[in-house]
């Protein structure tokens, strides 16, 4: 494994997907996409599903800057191994409705094919996405395409 010092290019990709989503340009999140991207929401979210196909995950990430005013993510960490990163971060925003300020730690498991995310986990506990990527031969598959 590696860290974000690597010069791997999934981390480089990574970055800029951050970036993207920073600046709420969802059309350079679908160019670092594979058109059959799958997002799997975190489990002990109370929407938890997968998300299938680039417009099923734009119209997710949609949602959420709908919900949270100025969402930013914030990296704090990023781990390679292989064709998979784990991105730790914490996402803010203030509620749309409720003008609560929130702040949420995750995990983001992305595994990329050519270049392009093909499969992205969510992970409410950063350590668990870190043992997944430590055994990465769970069982997760990415869709072929």
């Amino acid at each position: 494994m590696t860290d974000e010092a690597s010069g791997n290019p999934n981390v480089a990709a990574t970055r800029r997907f951050v970036d993207a989503y920073n600046e709420g340009d969802l059309d350079s999140l679908a160019a670092l996409a594979d058109p059959n991207i799958e997002w799997e929401v975190a489990p002990e979210h109370p929407a938890a599903t997968t998300h299938r196909g680039i417009d099923a995950v734009r119209e997710y990430h949609e949602d959420w800057r709908n919900t949270l005013r100025d969402l930013r993510v914030e990296l704090r960490s990023i781990v390679a191994s292989g064709d998979t990163v784990v991105t730790v971060c914490r996402l803010r925003g203030e509620g749309a409705e409720s003008g609560a300020d929130v702040e949420v730690e995750m995990a983001l498991l992305t595994t990329f094919r050519d270049g392009r995310a093909v499969r992205v986990e969510e992970f409410l506990d950063p350590d668990e996405a870190m043992r997944a990527l430590e055994s990465d031969g769970r069982g997760r598959t990415a869709p072929s395409g």
